[in-house]
């Protein structure tokens, strides 16, 4: 840990960057600015430490920490990540209490302490300000509040692999996105011949850490270009120093064994660092089964297809790496998740660009769909012919796994997705199952579409569960039916959630004093009017299977970080599925009308 100056407008820019000073003159900005301890941590060095008393908060204005939660067995387990204009410490400082987590650098990292005394001088000499950090820190603590996300990456390292150009992806995101692209021509024109791929430990590393920390804390993104030697000084610098890293393939080419080495050298040097693929096309779609390959050899997180002619790929690459994604949540209901097609159509026509999207049960399938890339007319047409004409639930079977056979099932997500697998699709897409041999919820991001939408969509009881690897999946509403949660943690700037699963009520008339036997129940279906029909076998198993998921949603819709589109679709039987195009045109107009309260209050707050 070093202690350095940083330059005014360096320090001024990374506080100006942080919630808890938003709004602060630039005047106090300068004063804070200077009374602050400025270091740099090495990767691997700990900033605190469970139990360390807590006197100081730290602005975070150049790197990458971990926060991690000691567990009481002495393990730690990652609980967030922050980089650039995050803060840690908050609330110690304001309550005085030891520190609940230990934080380590990722990475070589600046951060600035600001010590309770300078805080109370701020208090003293600015009440206006330090009011203001304090509510933000309240807001945070308040029950219901939501977590704080991962923070965009500061500096992102593109590495080329199977003879792709990063720098033709840089000029294509600087086309995008204001930022700062590095290679070894650029640096040595700054610091001197040799500089940038000079070893470790030579006479250039301070400058060269030093000419980094400021262009961070100066530009919005840092691009290192890493060179394609395996053995390249440079290219261990970049891979040290990156928040991010992004392995650059081109489409339909499997690694070879050059690109396995590059990858497990990657994976090696960047153990705690996210790594992503970026895949190239100039044509055509992702060949099935080889991002699969690409992610299994080098352990990448995550995948972006880009089609090299199309902007708006670019746009969002460009959006996901500076924090700007839009991440649309779709919300299990059944029949009712129709309306979710309504919404996509809604969205599309408000200009509202959709990065990735989540699904659970219902959502799952109409965000499965629109990951193939069908639009929402189309995504009508194919739930019409699964529902209409297949018709998976229509047959019942002797009831040792389920009431309803899942012949049909199969059938029918064969029918929408046939081979595809998750990873391979141009629009981003994960779903959630229930994994009952793990007692957990489950989060897809790879893997056969088919089969984990059918997993997703399989209410227990009521459809059989899918086995997968020797384990048993069941419908993803069971534990998690809006997984807000999940898509937070992909980094999306925006999170919309699409919410067809209101409160409910589930009871019956007060005429009924038992269950109904089969005289009641036929003489029920020949006269409508005769009283609250009792619940069918099929409704209890589905209110049932969702009871714990419910408990949760209504705490997701508490948050105030994600846009909720609630259509009321109350009316509509969740298992009844004739009224598609009615639902799809209630979620339509739902959307239409939160779009346009949404813009008008964006518009309020300007005004202010």
């Amino acid at each position: 840990m070093r202690t350095i100056r940083a330059e005014p407008r360096h320090a001024v820019g990374a506080l100006a960057g942080c919630a808890v000073f938003t709004g602060m003159p630039e005047a106090r900005l300068e004063e804070l600015a200077r009374s602050m301890e400025w270091t740099v941590l090495d990767r691997g060095e700990v900033l605190m430490r469970t139990g360390d008393p807590g006197d100081d908060l730290f602005v975070v204005a150049g790197g990458r920490l971990n926060v991690s939660i000691v567990g009481a067995d002495g393990t730690e387990t990652i609980v967030r990540e922050i980089g650039r204009g995050s803060t840690v410490g908050e609330v110690a400082l304001l309550t005085g209490s030891r520190r609940t987590a230990t934080v380590r650098a990722v990475r070589d990292t600046l951060v600035g302490r600001l010590s309770r005394a300078s805080f109370v001088k701020l208090m003293e000499e600015d009440p206006s300000s330090a009011l203001e950090l304090t509510r933000v820190v309240a807001g945070w603590l308040l029950p219901g509040s939501p977590p704080r996300r991962t923070s965009a990456p500061a500096t992102v390292a593109l590495v080329p692999a199977s003879g792709t150009d990063v720098r033709e992806v840089a000029a294509r995101l600087a086309a995008a996105t204001p930022l700062r692209a590095l290679d070894p021509e650029t640096v040595d024109a700054a610091l001197g011949e040799g500089a940038a791929r000079s070893p470790a430990g030579s006479e250039h590393e301070r400058a060269l850490a030093d000419f980094f920390d400021s262009a961070e804390v100066a530009d919005p993104l840092i691009l290192l270009l890493a060179d394609p030697d395996l053995e390249s000084s440079w290219t261990e610098r970049v891979l040290r120093r990156a928040d991010r890293v992004l392995v650059v393939a081109p489409g339909g080419v499997r690694p070879d064994r050059h690109a396995r080495g590059l990858l497990a050298r990657v994976a090696a040097t960047t153990a705690e660092v996210p790594r992503e693929l970026v895949v190239l096309h100039h044509r055509g779609r992702a060949t099935t089964g080889v991002t699969e390959l690409w992610r299994d050899a080098g352990e990448l997180g995550r995948q972006t297809h880009v089609t090299v002619a199309d902007d708006g790929d670019w746009q969002r690459l460009a959006r996901h790496l500076t924090g700007r994604a839009t991440g649309l949540v779709l919300g299990g209901g059944g029949a009712r998740g129709f309306a979710h097609i309504g919404v996509l159509r809604a969205l599309d026509e408000a200009g509202i660009a959709i990065d990735r999207v989540g699904g659970s049960s219902m959502g799952a399938m109409v965000g499965g769909l629109w990951s193939i890339g069908l639009e929402p007319d189309e995504i009508v047409e194919r739930n019409r012919e699964v529902w209409h004409e297949i018709r998976p639930l229509k047959g019942f079977t002797l009831p040792f796994v389920a009431l309803h056979g899942s012949r049909r099932s199969r059938v029918a997500m064969a029918e929408c997705f046939g081979d595809r697998r998750i990873e391979d699709q141009a629009r981003e897409f994960f779903c959630t199952s229930t994994n009952l041999t793990r007692n957990r919820s489950v989060i897809h991001t790879s893997g056969p579409l088919s089969r984990y939408v059918l997993a997703s969509m399989s209410i227990p009881g009521i459809v059989a569960p899918v086995i997968d690897h020797g384990e048993l999946l069941v419908d993803g509403g069971v534990l998690d039916n809006l997984p807000v949660d999940p898509m937070s943690r992909t980094g999306a700037g925006r999170v919309i959630a699409s919410d067809v699963s209101p409160p409910r009520t589930f009871s019956v008339g007060s005429h009924w004093q038992q269950e109904p036997g089969l005289v009641q129940v036929l003489r029920h279906r020949i006269r409508q009017g005769a009283g609250t029909a009792f619940p069918s076998i099929v409704r209890i198993l589905e209110r049932t299977a969702t009871l714990a998921s419910d408990r949760a949603a209504n705490t997701q819709r508490m948050r105030s970080d994600v846009r909720f589109i609630a259509p009321p679709v109350e009316k509509y039987d969740t298992l009844d599925m004739r009224h598609l195009d009615e639902i799809v045109e209630v979620g339509y107009r739902s959307a239409v009308e939160t779009i346009a309260r949404w813009h008008q209050a964006d518009d309020d707050n300007e005004e202010d």
